[in-house]
């Protein structure tokens, strides 16, 4: 067929000219091409490696303002759900007075035992001051179950009404037959507070006194003694991850002991003294009828001034077999209070209810309370922590 002649087509042109279609022309566009490949490959090559190192640059600089480099870690404190940072950074110092000022009310009322929110502080201080409340009711309704002869008149009535706890302890645990109120912190007290008491470029705690001192006696001494060494090794190595020198304890256990009774075998931070305790206004106690000493007794008093003990008892467990209705006052007259106290209260006199009201006026709250069984009458387990004054302030 003949093609028609229209005027109105477009000519019709190769795609490629004959000189763009040579070998030449086609060696030279695949250079250009490979050029051009190589170039695109390298490009994004430097663009992933400054963005590797911008990344790696704002991470350093981020890691730095939070203080987690070098020594410095972030903790975790059982008593609340805050996370401190250990650190010397200048951000790392700032978050940490944001958490201290969260927590500020806790700290100032317990001494600086409790790190809790202010909220949750506040609840417990309401928790505290109805128990209380509750308390001063139900021991004037029941005064009259108290005996001034001495004799016990329905006191099995008494102690199911009087005196149950106060106080809620997060972290309560028991150890040696012995209930405590957050032993770790106790630890870590003790701790951090024997780190700045030591010299300047001494690492090593040999031979530093101790800032946690634990006093036992009577009942429960070989259980408790080996099983709070034992905890307090253990928390040790976990807040320093093993790394503690030659010196790994933090608190001394002291056991007295008056009549020969069994006691653990010598270990670091175990002392044996063999007296007793007497209160100050029982002379007599351990003296027979010729005025000759049969069993060895001091005050509380003596034995914190012989020993250099005061102000650094963290913990007081008697079990004396009653002498607690009268050794109560001079625990209370001590001149640096001791932050828990642990008791086995025996029988139920007429002045019980003035112990009960003495701790309470002296800032102890009770965390644990607990009967034991015994032929011999009523006998029940007291724990209680020394809080600051500030906390009975109710305005909650």
């Amino acid at each position: 067929m003949m093609q028609s002649d229209d005027s109105s087509s477009a000519p019709y042109r190769p795609r490629y000219s004959a000189d763009e279609s040579s070998d030449v022309a086609f060696e030279n566009d695949q250079r250009h091409r490979r050029c051009m490949g190589r170039k695109r490959r390298a490009a994004i090559i430097i663009l992933l490696v400054a963005f590797i190192i911008v990344v790696g640059g704002f991470t350093r600089v981020y890691l730095f303002f939070v203080g987690v480099r070098g020594g410095d870690r972030l903790t975790y404190d059982r008593q609340t759900s805050f996370k401190r940072i250990e650190t010397s950074s200048l951000l790392g110092r700032w978050k940490n007075k944001i958490l201290d000022k969260a927590i500020n009310g806790a700290k100032a009322d317990s001494n600086g035992f409790f790190e809790i929110s202010d909220d949750e502080w506040l609840e417990m201080k309401h928790e505290t001051k109805t128990m209380i409340d509750l308390q001063d009711g139900i021991g004037g309704r029941t005064s009259y179950l108290l005996s001034e002869s001495g004799a016990n008149i329905n006191s099995n009535v008494w102690w199911i009404d009087n005196w149950k706890i106060n106080f809620t302890c997060q972290n309560k645990v028991s150890i040696g037959g012995k209930w405590l109120c957050d032993p770790s912190r106790i630890i870590t007290m003790a701790d951090e507070k024997a780190k700045s008491n030591r010299p300047r470029g001494r690492k090593k705690r040999h031979n530093q006194q101790k800032e946690c001192i634990v006093y036992i006696s009577g009942g429960w001494v070989m259980e408790f003694s080996q099983q709070f060494l034992d905890y307090s090794l253990a928390r040790i190595f976990e807040l320093h991850s093993g790394q503690v020198g030659e010196d790994p304890l933090a608190c001394e256990v002291h056991i007295f002991t008056p009549d020969g009774q069994q006691v653990p075998d010598a270990r670091d931070g175990l002392f044996v003294h063999h007296w007793g305790f007497r209160p100050s206004n029982k002379e007599s106690m351990g003296l027979a009828a010729d005025n000759t000493t049969t069993i060895a007794f001091k005050t509380l008093d003596e034995t914190i001034a012989e020993l250099k003990h005061s102000g650094r008892i963290s913990i007081l467990a008697l079990d004396c077999e009653s002498c607690e209705w009268d050794i109560y006052s001079d625990i209370l007259a001590l001149d640096e209070p001791i932050q828990q106290v642990l008791l086995q209260m025996h029988g139920t006199p007429y002045m019980a209810n003035e112990l009960f009201l003495a701790m309470q006026e002296a800032g102890y709250v009770i965390f644990h309370r607990e009967a034991e069984f015994s032929g011999s009458g009523e006998v029940y387990d007291y724990s209680w922590l020394k809080l600051s004054p500030s906390f009975f302030n109710w305005k909650v």
